[in-house]
């Protein structure tokens, strides 16, 4: 146990209640993956379970099932906007206005129950699941190119929907009315609601046998006992400023253009502060994080949690992990937009911000990070008639992850990224009994993963055939087309991915990412995700370790010639020829020493046009003008500031300011009737 932590009860009842509390959550996860009913919570597991305090904080959360994020869930928000609370009652909402947060698109149902002990509340039991559509204006309710929230779904504010132990039904079914698979949808919602039940059930035994003023102390010890071991493990990292950025890909953006998401993190005696000043504003696109720049919120803070983890495998895992990490998102930018804003996407989002924590720590930590992951967690779904009922089925197809970035002392993990790996695999036979489509191929890609002294894991090619006609497949959070995952000390960076559709006769055509795709009745699409990263200079890896994965399919001889410098022949290493060829890599460098960072040629041509300092500059140019309007000031004033660049005009802060000013004066409606 901590040297800084004492529990306020008996060491040993403690340590008991902390495996109790532990059970019951993981117990909860058991019960709704055997009782869901549509693949993204049975198979893929979307969904959290947890026991909170009345304050709001998450006291244990499942390890072993469903997902880890829950840590960093606040439920203040909704447990005072509920109420008041009667033994029996559950209540739920998908409202992350109300919910300040808590909820981050539509799709997350949030429930909790209360639980008693002689007429004093306890704690609360809490849960979300991913319902697989809640409306809007596409199958699976998420478009990437959402205006705003409305084209989303349907929003349920704080809600009563069990009083008493009784169903409301009326509140249900206007909740399943606007939904495609209202079926699938109320059944699990039921199973989140017996996994409540089963935690009530359990709490009140425990509250029976050891006092529910025992239980309340226990939970505040194990959230104490969880911010003892963060707080050590951050004074490990060297105090200071590390600034990091890396950007969301502008494909179904707004004007196509970037959007760069930029952090300063900032270590300071046991505490972190995220600081995303710089960040850019929020955008007209599915992307945005509506995280009310809640201190330690769970998708701003999950690539610290992934550090914690990896550091101290063991670690108490609770909301008191990130009771240290302070968070700075400025109102109107991308993590922490104006209510209202589309949100369906932000997964890709969150997995991007996880990146930029990993890159910053590697300044303070360079010998420990890893390299960049394919920082895709996307989620392609599938609708298609059914021929029996006259009805469209829509279901969840997989997600699409790829390899992860190389580590210091071990290779990536194949086909799976560290930020995405809670995302379980759908097996294909099951999608395929339960929809009309076929999946040819689910396989890895050769020369994917970045080459060096550690490889980055390989990229996914997922192969989907419709066999009816009236398919729709969608695609929310693609990314790493155009930026490749960054390799780290002259590692080389990760392939990009891709997308292709395959017309029935035909071959495959490269198209772009999918948001809404009509696919004709057997036409094939085709869906390439990212390689990570590689570590270390290619030409020092192991030769035997590259003929192995040659001989496993991951790398071709041409690439280990190439970029490992090992020549092979007939499954053989050529000793003579794969000495002199490393000797003609190692003089291809300078003989400087490595960069911590090789981020790739898309973007080192973009920001040797966007720099740093220019970004910012742009960004506070547009600063308080409101946000529908500042996007299309600022795509204006960018495009300014590229012909002023390539005329070879000077640019400074004031040049901006007076482009900014004559832009917004020239949309504004006054001057338009003018004209």
């Amino acid at each position: 146990m901590s040297e800084t932590f004492a529990p306020r009860s008996d060491p040993v009842l403690f340590e008991i209640l902390r495996c109790q509390f532990q059970g019951v959550v993981e117990e909860m996860g058991e019960l709704l993956t055997h009782c869901g009913h549509t693949v993204f919570v049975k198979e893929t597991q979307d969904f959290i379970v947890a026991l909170v305090t009345p304050r709001g904080e998450v006291a244990a959360c499942s390890v072993d099932i469903g997902l880890w994020i829950g840590v960093g869930q606040n439920f203040k928000a909704v447990f005072d906007a509920g109420g008041p609370y009667r033994p029996g009652d559950v209540w739920f909402t998908n409202d992350p206005e109300q919910s300040r947060g808590l909820v981050t698109h539509l799709l997350d149902v949030f429930c909790w129950r209360p639980i008693y002990h002689e007429n004093e509340l306890v704690c609360f039991a809490a849960a979300f699941i991913h319902c697989t559509d809640v409306g809007g204006l596409a199958p699976g309710s998420i478009a990437p190119s959402a205006v705003d929230q409305h084209q989303e779904g349907v929003v349920i504010p704080v809600t009563r929907l069990v009083a008493e132990g009784e169903m409301r039904e009326d509140v249900l079914r206007i909740f399943l009315r606007n939904c495609r698979v209202p079926d699938k949808n109320r059944g699990d919602v039921l199973a989140m609601l017996g996994a409540l039940k089963r935690a009530e059930l359990r709490v009140t035994g425990l509250a029976a046998k050891f006092g529910g003023d025992v239980l309340r102390t226990a939970l505040d010890d194990v959230l104490d006992y969880a911010e003892a071991q963060a707080r050590s493990l951050i004074r490990e990292v060297p105090d200071g400023d590390y600034a990091f950025w890396d950007y969301l890909e502008g494909d179904l953006m707004p004007e196509g253009r970037h959007v760069r998401i930029r952090l300063t993190l900032r270590i300071r005696c046991g505490e972190m502060l995220l600081d995303f000043e710089g960040t850019d504003p929020q955008v007209a696109a599915a992307f945005n994080i509506p995280s009310y720049s809640t201190d330690g919120h769970y998708l701003l803070v999950m690539g610290v949690v992934n550090f914690m983890r990896s550091v101290k495998p063991d670690i108490m895992y609770n909301s008191g992990l990130v009771r240290c990490v302070r968070l700075n998102a400025p109102r109107g930018s991308l993590l922490n937009p104006e209510p209202g804003a589309p949100c369906g996407a932000r997964q890709a989002t969150f997995f991007r911000v996880a990146d930029i924590v990993l890159g910053a720590l590697a300044h303070a930590w360079r010998e420990r990070m890893p390299a960049a992951g394919c920082g895709q967690g996307s989620i392609m779904l599938v609708s298609a008639p059914d021929f029996s009922t006259g009805t469209n089925l829509v279901s969840t197809v997989q997600p699409l992850v790829g390899g992860s970035g190389a580590r210091p002392f071990d290779d990536g993990t194949e086909g799976v990224d560290f930020t995405t790996g809670f995302y379980r695999n759908i097996p294909n036979e099951v999608l395929e009994s339960e929809m009309p489509v076929l999946v040819e191929r689910y396989a890895l890609i050769p020369d994917s993963g970045g080459a060096g002294r550690t490889r980055g894991g390989c990229g996914l090619h997922y192969s989907l055939r419709l066999l009816v006609p009236g398919g729709v497949v969608t695609a929310r959070g693609m990314e790493r087309f155009h930026f490749e995952p960054w390799g780290r000390e002259a590692g080389r960076p990760g392939d990009t991915g891709r997308a292709f559709l395959q017309a029935p006769g035909e071959e495959p055509r490269q198209i772009e990412k999918i948001n809404v795709l009509d696919v004709p009745a057997g036409g094939v699409v085709h869906a390439h995700s990212a390689g990570g990263g590689g570590f270390g200079p290619p030409r020092e890896r192991d030769p035997a370790l590259v003929l192995r994965d040659v001989e496993d399919g991951l790398v071709t001889p041409e690439s280990a010639e190439a970029d490992y410098g090992v020549v092979i022949r007939d499954g053989r290493i050529l000793e003579e020829e794969t000495s002199e060829r490393r000797r003609l890599l190692a003089d291809e460098g300078d003989g400087s020493p490595p960069a911590p960072f090789t981020f790739g040629a898309n973007r080192e041509a973009f920001e040797r046009l966007w720099p740093d300092g220019l970004q910012l500059a742009v960004n506070r140019a547009t600063e308080g003008i409101l946000p529908a309007i500042r996007q299309h000031v600022r795509f204006e004033a960018m495009r300014a500031v590229e012909e002023a660049r390539s005329g070879g005009e000077p640019i400074d802060e004031s040049w901006l300011e007076a482009r900014v000013s004559e832009i917004t004066r020239r949309m504004s409606p006054q001057s338009t009737h003018s004209a």
